[in-house]
């Protein structure tokens, strides 16, 4: 009788990670949600975006929905929602959020996007984007990704602009090609660092997952096309976390020696 119990258990266990793992495979598909970030000086901008990832229009309605949590675990809850309309390959500026840098909460940013199917709500999400800031040892905010955010590639940036071609600069992109959990959580954990740094560049860095040895991955870490840090997957949070520290510290020092061998040149082009 225990036994059959157990074995049952185990069933029902394994049935509801199946489902979580495919509700987790079923957001952003077709519609893509995603918090933007702006960190200035002394404040951030979150903004909540949908992006219309197929050619028909549709309707939709979004939930941005911001939790926060003091020191004895009191939860106080804001809620912004409201319906919209996404033409095909449409992306829109949902609401937007600006927070004070000296973060004194845990505050959890949700953004989710329902389909509004013959009128109705009550329809599960398609889209959803979480971001969880904390208190760095320095007070400043520090960032946590959702694992399965997708955030899809732009070529261009028409917020930035230099003394390029036409008055528009390429904005570098951290892009993610990876093939296990460890590999996105790598890409999180390193992604969290060059926006806390504020890395500013219009060099694309890819971080790259291949099968390695037996079982194993190798991950590395490319600026502009050459190799700055490379190592064998390990689960371990740890682990991950070192090896991100090490690639953004070894990603800024080749940075730097470009931006110094730009200089050299424009240097010599000028005299």
């Amino acid at each position: 009788m225990f036994l059959n119990f157990k074995i049952y258990l185990t069933i029902v266990v394994l049935v509801f990670s199946v489902l979580f793992v495919n509700a987790q495979k079923f957001y952003n598909k077709d519609i893509n949600a995603l918090i933007k970030i702006e960190k200035k000086s002394e404040f951030t901008t979150f903004s909540a975006t949908a992006q219309n990832l197929t050619y028909s229009g549709v309707n939709l309605r979004y939930e941005f929905i911001v939790f926060k949590t003091d020191t004895i675990n009191n939860v106080s809850k804001s809620l912004q929602s409201n319906r919209f309309f996404l033409e095909g390959n449409e992306k829109k500026i949902l609401s937007s959020i600006t927070l004070n840098n000296n973060v004194d909460v845990k505050t959890t940013l949700l953004l989710l996007i329902y389909p509004i199917i013959d009128g109705e709500n009550n329809v599960g999400a398609i889209g959803k984007d979480r971001i969880v800031l904390s208190i760095s040892e320095n007070g400043q905010i520090r960032i946590e990704l959702d694992p399965n955010r997708k955030e899809l590639k732009e070529t261009v940036s028409l917020d930035v602009v230099a003394d390029g071609e036409d008055g528009v600069l390429m904005q570098g992109l951290v892009i993610q090609k990876t093939l296990t959990k460890a590999g996105r959580d790598f890409h999180r954990y390193f992604y969290a660092e060059y926006f806390n740094k504020q890395i500013k560049t219009n060099k694309h860095i890819l971080i790259h997952e291949v099968p390695g040895q037996r079982r194993s991955t190798r991950i590395s870490v490319k600026v502009d096309g050459q190799l700055v840090w490379q190592f064998f997957a390990n689960p371990k949070k740890e682990f991950l976390i070192e090896m991100a520290n090490t690639a953004i510290q070894r990603s800024l020092a080749h940075l730097q020696r470009l931006q110094q061998q730009q200089q050299q040149k424009e240097i010599i082009t000028r005299y």
